[in-house]
């Protein structure tokens, strides 16, 4: 008796479907069963300076607050401390002289405002021109 192609198609999935299940399901028992990182450690035992800290910030959590805490604060003083001080006025530059208008017979920068009147004579193009192809 010959079955149709689909029923063996889907025969196969099927029994994949439920390996891949079994496995899954083993490797998720197994994991749950293994201990992992963290918890259960016994608190260590603090000295010097690190035992006066944790007398008042016995907790990670709070010493990582209070030591956020310390460098707002500093940074803080630093921006009222420059507030009162006031900041030193600051001189106005002396004007920059005007560049001294271009020759007859220089082409003068492109930036400068001589540039566009330069361009309205038939002669200047050709000597720009000229430039360019040296």
């Amino acid at each position: 008796v010959e079955q149709p192609l689909t029923t063996i198609i889907t025969t196969m999935f099927a029994t994949l479907g439920r390996r891949t299940a079994l496995h899954a399901a083993r490797r998720t028992a197994q994991q749950q069963a293994k201990r992992r990182m963290g918890g259960g450690a016994a608190a260590p035992e603090w000295t010097g300076i690190d035992k006066v800290v944790r007398g008042y910030f016995p907790k990670d959590e709070d010493m990582v607050v209070a030591i956020s805490g310390g460098y707002l604060g500093l940074f803080i003083l630093f921006k009222i401390k420059g507030a009162l001080s006031g900041s030193p006025e600051i001189e106005e530059a002396a004007p920059v002289a005007a560049a001294p208008a271009a020759s007859a017979g220089e082409i003068p920068d492109v930036d400068s405002e001589e540039f566009g009147a330069f361009l309205e004579s038939e002669e200047n193009v050709a000597k720009l021109v000229e430039s360019f192809e040296k």
